[in-house]
């Protein structure tokens, strides 16, 4: 949960404090798997209430979870259990979102990182001037649960007199220092106080696997770190190499160092696609990605489809999946629609939930973002003077939506940051702090976590800002979190528009803390046309008071209902808003089980992010133009932008929608699809990279699309009429600037 200190962004960057229990708490370890010498770092002893570690079965590393799951373990084996379970580990604090990006490498995908309470014993220490037990972990004091939990009830202030938690505290800390101390020498001096010797809150990292997999019986922190004290010096290379490989990819020019790591910077403009630089094709257990993924689709045959981020493509399994549940519901419509239904839908909203780092209760389902951004935008209740901010490439019926929200309202007005691209995410944060700047004031810390805006002038304030997570038309990466963080600073709403992001890219929401984020699952995530997921925290319920259309979970506390003591609740509502079709929804449960099949998320999305960076370049090296990339490499995910060769400018919008219109069929004639658009002033294709795509999908459309722009440019889209109905279809997908 976000500090009170968290309402005001400081310029600096943010730093982050960990726990760790395993390996990591040696220097030495961390130092390598964070690639620097972490100079810049404190370390401290320290003990985690409430979890317990164990063994992973068949592997040498540990794991830990909290009392619940370690009484269900308990009651596997014959285990020695306390009324009071610990965790003894090192407290680490200041890591930058790097380290953190490192770590969640390093730690992988059986483990979730939480945030939780730790109980630090020691007063900070950096590398230069670590004492033994904490350069040696083996050489700590041995304090097994229930004293541990003693001793630290005695430190914590208010637990008995003054006098007692004075000798309670020096007594212990010279236990857990006392390998370092020479007889005779004084006690040690007061430490830092109860900010640096107490209770604070730190990430650490819990285990998201099956409990089947861990040993019932404690390993206690001495067991383990004597069982590891040689290891740790020679640790296998492959404890590393996942995290390494990622730090050379960022090392390439033009490597972003947060977020999506791209390499298509501006350095060599004659830089070809490299197959090596591909990474994840080829993975020990699983089938290769690139053209022979093809079998799982039901594409026609040698179709090339690199506009995957338009509409998404379920494999075959899903719809064979979602077609059988099709059938068993039609056996007994009123069974599956009075009984079956829910638990299929908790299970999709769980599983979703874990993937984006939210909380169950703060997860609910909807068709798709368009339904998800309106349903936040119609619950709003809107004051006068308010502005709502978006920006030139906002998706296009989100732009027409904000314009009728304000038809309604009057009092209020909509706002666009116009953003040409390519650009620095720091230029897109300097244009956002500038509009916030000269509207609001920056906001005061609230206990109850709730933005509020306040104007610097009474008679107007940005009260929220509508930021895409990844753009739709250019397919570029935005600085959405930190547009977060200034929303914060500046007391306005965050609404993310984050349609193209689950699936494509790694979404941590606990860290990201925004307002409310919708994105849709059948874009990136393989399920069935569709389905999004929409997050709210818990502190922004009470704002989404009805679902759209109203269900019959609304509850109202002006005409409670008869006879029934049923309180409002923001999941309920969302359960039933009608009779539907609830099979593209459950076939969320089935993609995700067809992505774990081929590797998982990781490997998926690394493979077509580093596919898309190589497929830009070898279309840039192709047609002699230019990739819609800064040169941090901040833009691209799994989407790349380059510019189309050739093609004329356009006299007018028709003139536009008649060569677009050219293009799009040519590309169906040629049994291939790439998504075409004006930005800038220059025309535009934006390719998707998918695991059934390779380099040679994207020279087969580089030979298709330059052929099409050469006869643009001869006029020959000229010959045929431009129907009514193409310029209705062409202006749906124009983002708000030409909306």
């Amino acid at each position: 949960m976000p500090t009170k200190s968290d309402t005001i962004v400081s310029p600096k960057e943010p730093r982050y404090d960990f726990f760790f229990y395993g390996t990591l708490c040696v220097p030495a370890v961390l130092v390598r798997v964070l690639g620097h010498k972490c100079d810049d770092l404190t370390f401290q002893d320290a003990l985690l209430p409430n979890y317990t570690r164990h063994c992973v079965k068949d592997e040498s590393y540990p794991a830990i979870i909290d009392r619940e799951n370690t009484n269900t373990l308990a009651s596997r084996g014959d285990i020695l259990t306390s009324e009071e379970v610990n965790v003894r580990g090192t407290l680490v604090k200041g890591l930058t979102y790097a380290d953190v990006n490192a770590l969640d490498i390093y730690e992988g995908i059986e483990y979730t990182r939480e945030k939780v309470v730790i109980q630090a014993l020691t007063a900070p220490s950096s590398i230069p001037s670590l004492s033994k037990a904490i350069s040696d972990p083996t050489s700590r004091v041995a304090l097994d649960n229930l004293e541990a939990e003693k001793t630290v009830n005695k430190i914590r202030p208010g637990a008995g007199t003054q006098s007692t938690f004075g000798i309670a505290k020096e007594k212990f800390l010279d236990a857990i220092s006392g390998s370092d101390k020479e007889d005779g020498e004084d006690s040690p001096k007061e430490v830092e106080g109860a900010v640096d010797v107490g209770i604070t809150e730190a990430w650490t990292y819990i285990w998201s696997d099956s409990l089947d997999r861990l040993e019932p019986s404690i390993w206690s922190f001495e067991s383990y770190m004597k069982a590891k004290e040689s290891a740790w010096k020679d640790l296998p290379e492959d404890y590393f190499s996942e995290v390494e490989r990622q730090r050379a990819l960022k090392e390439e020019p033009g490597a972003s160092g947060e977020g999506v790591s791209s390499a298509v910077g501006s350095f060599d403009p004659h830089a070809d696609g490299e197959e090596s630089k591909i990474i994840g094709r080829t993975a020990k257990g699983y089938p290769d990605f690139g053209r022979e993924m093809r079998k799982h689709w039901g594409f026609n045959k040698d179709y090339v489809n690199l506009n995957h981020g338009s509409y998404g493509s379920p494999p075959k399994v899903v719809i064979e999946k979602m077609r059988t549940l099709s059938d068993q519901i039609e056996q007994n419509p009123d069974l599956f629609m009075r009984r079956s239904w829910l638990p299929k839908l908790n299970k999709v909203r769980q599983e979703v939930s874990e993937m984006i780092g939210a909380r169950l209760e703060e997860v609910v389902m909807v068709p798709n973002t368009t339904h998800g951004v309106n349903t936040i935008l119609a619950n709003l209740e809107w004051a006068e003077g308010d502005i709502i901010l978006i920006y030139s490439t906002t998706y296009g019926a989100v732009g027409q939506m904000v314009k009728c929200v304000c038809d309604r309202n009057p009092q209020i007005r909509l706002e666009v940051i116009n953003d040409i691209f390519p650009c620095t995410h720091q230029e897109i944060l300097d244009k956002t702090n500038q509009v916030l700047g000269k509207y609001n004031q920056i906001a005061r810390p609230n206990y109850t976590g709730q933005s509020k805006a306040t104007g610097i002038s009474a008679n107007e304030r940005v009260r929220a800002v509508i930021v895409d997570a990844i753009a739709s038309n250019p397919g570029v990466v935005y600085p959405w979190e930190e547009i977060v963080r200034t929303c914060k600073k500046y007391g306005a709403m965050s609404i993310v528009d984050a349609a193209h992001a689950i699936g494509q890219v790694e979404v941590d929401l606990k860290k990201a803390d925004c307002d409310f984020w919708v994105s849709n699952c059948h874009k990136w995530l393989h399920s069935h046309r569709g389905g999004a997921v929409l997050y709210v925290p818990i502190r922004n319920q009470y704002m989404m008071r009805s679902t759209f259309p109203t269900s019959a979970g609304y509850e109202s506390s002006r005409y409670p209902t008869e006879g029934m003591s049923r309180p409002w609740s923001f999941v309920e509502q969302f359960q039933w808003t009608g009779t539907t079709d609830w099979t593209p929804l459950m076939s969320i449960t089935d993609a995700l089980e067809f992505r774990r099949s081929i590797g998982g998320e990781k490997r998926i999305m690394q493979y077509c992010h580093t596919l898309a960076i190589q497929g830009g370049k070898r279309l840039r090296k192709r047609w002699g133009t230019e990739i819609m990339e800064n040169s941090k490499g901040e833009l691209t995910a799994a989407m790349v932008n380059v510019q189309l060769p050739h093609v004329p400018d356009p006299k007018d919008l028709e003139d536009q929608f008649k060569q677009l219109r050219y293009m799009e069929d040519k590309c169906f004639a040629n049994n291939t699809f790439a998504a075409a658009f004006r930005h800038g002033g220059k025309w535009w294709a934006r390719f998707s990279a998918q695991v059934w795509n390779d380099l040679g999908d994207f020279d087969y459309a580089a030979d298709v699309l330059e052929k099409i722009c050469l006869e643009v440019k001869q006029g020959k889209y000229l010959d045929k009429p431009l129907d009514s109905d193409i310029v209705e279809e062409e202006s749906r997908e124009l983002p708000a600037e030409a909306s």
